[in-house]
């Protein structure tokens, strides 16, 4: 018994994330300028390790932004 030809069938998906994960968020100010700490050498460290996380999260939720609105977040 022959097969019927199969028609190809296009569905909208909506992939786009709520709107509160899509807001552009601002990065806090940093420690100020005219103060001074002294840490030990491996909590200074951990202090530059969270730091570089915390910049390369931000960047990460940007790029995700961007890829939905590329115009967002300048």
């Amino acid at each position: 018994m022959p097969v019927p030809t199969p028609v190809p069938v296009a569905l909208e998906v909506k992939d786009t994330p709520p709107a509160e994960l899509l807001a552009c968020t601002t990065a806090p100010d940093g420690f100020p300028a005219d103060a001074e700490a002294q840490m030990p050498t491996s909590v200074r460290a951990a202090a530059i390790r969270l730091a570089q996380a915390f910049r390369a999260r931000g960047e990460q939720l940007v790029r995700l932004i961007r890829w939905h609105d590329p115009e967002a977040c300048r």
